[in-house]
């Protein structure tokens, strides 16, 4: 579903309600991809390692880093997100895709797996109708 059709008629009214509403609604994306099991959600906790390795960009997909990561730029770049920009989010753990997906094999080095996906990422995009209207109601609060 598109961000254009969740809002609704009072975010529509201005464009300084539809970027509120924009930036908002993706600041709480990104609370949702970075909420792990022990805070209700879905990513998997060990050391926090992969939900503080988000990382969101108006010039491409994040590509994976070593870490240990410092921490998500989220919710700077939402809060200067133009409306006409597109939005990248990716984590830049090379492990976030197998948890994400799963993975079933012998990896590039030979350490063999059967591991479930926890299916973060489809979690939250699954939430995104939600999360846009909590956003609106949010804003049309204060």
């Amino acid at each position: 579903m598109s961000f254009a059709s969740t809002i609704n008629k009072w975010a529509s009214e201005s464009e300084e309600r539809i970027t509120a509403v924009r930036r908002r609604s993706v600041e709480l994306l990104g609370d949702e991809m970075t909420r792990t099991r022990p805070q209700g959600g879905r990513v998997p906790f060990k050391t926090g390692n992969l939900a503080r390795s988000i990382l969101a960009s108006t010039t491409g997909m994040p590509t994976t880093a070593e870490g240990p990561y410092p921490g998500s730029n989220l919710g700077l770049v939402a809060a200067t997100l133009r409306n006409d920009q597109p939005l990248w989010i990716g984590y830049q753990a090379a492990y976030a895709r197998r948890m994400n997906f799963g993975f079933v094999g012998a990896d590039s080095i030979g350490r063999v797996y059967n591991q479930q996906g926890n299916h973060f990422v489809e979690g939250a995009v699954a939430e995104w109708p939600n999360i846009v209207a909590r956003a609106v109601a949010e804003l049309r609060g204060r």
